[in-house]
């Protein structure tokens, strides 16, 4: 006896699945950014000083006269109050997102968005895009995806955005060649390649803002030993530090685009845990200051959204062949 062959989930209950999945891992991060505000440094004059301020002063005009003269003041005379606003939030947020009914859920991706548009621009600075411009006038600074461009307030925002959109506009969007609902990882590794070409990160001083700053502010002095070599090498030689930089984004781009979607998947898996290692210290988790793990891990549950549009694509056209007329 043969089996059913359109048995087995659905086009849409594929999307479900994904969109469960993205679900606990948006609710697990939002928890995650709670306990790190828990973290001692977190209630003194450190969490200003250190995380905030260098944001502060990354930001254009006038939003940086904002943030410094009025925004940072205020944070220094109540700096455990603040810290434990934001505590309370992201832990209601990834609370509510885990297990909240459907109306409130809508709700609570919502407040996603606003508190990630909040993080994004005050706390990363738009990604540091403006970051080492002299002054934050409106010029690109120097942003890598080594040091975290976009931001991950971006991809929190990205995120839940998606999961607020019905079914059905999934299922739409999936018939377009390049989706940016589903194909998000390459169109977003491309904005990286754009920012890794700048001709700032062709220079010393330039190189000197991944590795070296990595190894001054995110890995602890016990494992400096681990970045030290290769944030020399990139400064004494920029310009070949920087091709080497770029080729696997080009390889992953290309990879992504031209349908070789799991070996791509896995490649990002590799290059983005060097990214995170060797460029952000893991977000700056192990010095007590770290607010978040940074771009890398929300990079790569994009980038599985953009593997399993493979998988999805193979049950519709199966559901399609046997939903077709046959003609005898």
């Amino acid at each position: 006896m043969g089996g059913n062959p359109t048995s087995g989930p659905t086009a849409l209950d594929i999307i479900g699945l994904l969109k469960h999945r993205l679900r606990l891992f948006l609710g697990g991060l939002w928890l995650l950014d709670g306990l790190l505000q828990m973290q001692p440094q977190m209630f003194t004059s450190n969490f200003p000083a250190q995380v905030l301020l260098p944001s502060f002063q990354s930001l254009p005009q006038p939003l940086r006269a904002f943030a410094l003269g009025t925004l940072y003041p205020y944070i220094q005379l109540h700096e455990q109050v603040f810290n434990t606003l934001a505590l309370l939030v992201q832990v209601a947020l990834g609370a509510i997102i885990l297990v909240a009914p459907k109306r409130l859920y809508g709700v609570s991706l919502v407040t996603s968005i606003v508190w990630s548009t909040l993080i994004w621009v005050f706390g990363q600075a738009f990604g540091s895009i403006f970051a080492f411009t002299g002054g934050g006038t409106l010029m690109l600074g120097t942003p890598s995806i080594y040091t975290g461009f976009p931001g991950s307030g971006l991809l929190y925002i990205y995120l839940s955005l998606i999961l607020l959109l019905p079914d059905k506009v999934w299922e739409n969007h999936s018939r377009k060649s390049l989706s940016p609902l589903w194909d998000f990882a390459p169109l977003l590794l491309t904005g990286v390649l754009i920012a890794q070409l700048n001709p700032n990160l062709f220079t010393a001083s330039g190189q000197a803002t991944i590795f070296q700053s990595n190894l001054d502010t995110n890995i602890p002095q016990a494992l400096a030993w681990s970045v030290a070599t290769l944030a020399g090498y990139s400064i004494a030689s920029p310009f070949l530090a920087n091709i080497l930089e770029v080729i696997p984004i080009i390889s992953l781009i290309a990879l992504w685009l031209t349908g070789h979607r799991r070996t791509a998947f896995i490649l990002s898996c590799v290059y983005l845990a060097f990214a995170w290692w060797f460029g952000m210290g893991l977000g700056g988790l192990l010095t007590g200051l770290g607010t978040d793990p940074n771009t890398p891990p929300l990079l790569l549950a994009i980038s599985y959204l953009t593997l399993e549009k493979q998988v999805f694509d193979k049950r519709v056209l199966v559901e399609n062949t046997m939903s077709a007329p046959r003609y005898n």
